[in-house]
């Protein structure tokens, strides 16, 4: 009998169905992928650029409080 390594998983967001009554959220539920080799490297271009995409937004912001005359 062969012994199966456990299946690895990435968390990739979260969801939360409304209530059929009320429409209000109902408790929010993780969501997964397999972690295939290509999940994973996805992962790790995310996490590369990140600080790349959140300073091209902070910069976006400066400029656009600078023009509208805000001081940041």
């Amino acid at each position: 009998m062969e012994i199966m390594a456990p299946k690895e998983y990435i968390q990739v967001g979260y969801t939360a169905l409304r209530h059929p009554g009320t429409g209000e959220f109902m408790p929010a539920v993780p969501l997964f992928i397999q972690a295939d080799d290509d999940a994973k490297d996805a992962e790790q271009r995310v996490i590369d650029d990140i600080g790349g995409l959140l300073a091209r937004r902070m910069k976006a912001y400066k400029e656009g409080c600078r023009e509208a005359g805000v001081t940041v």
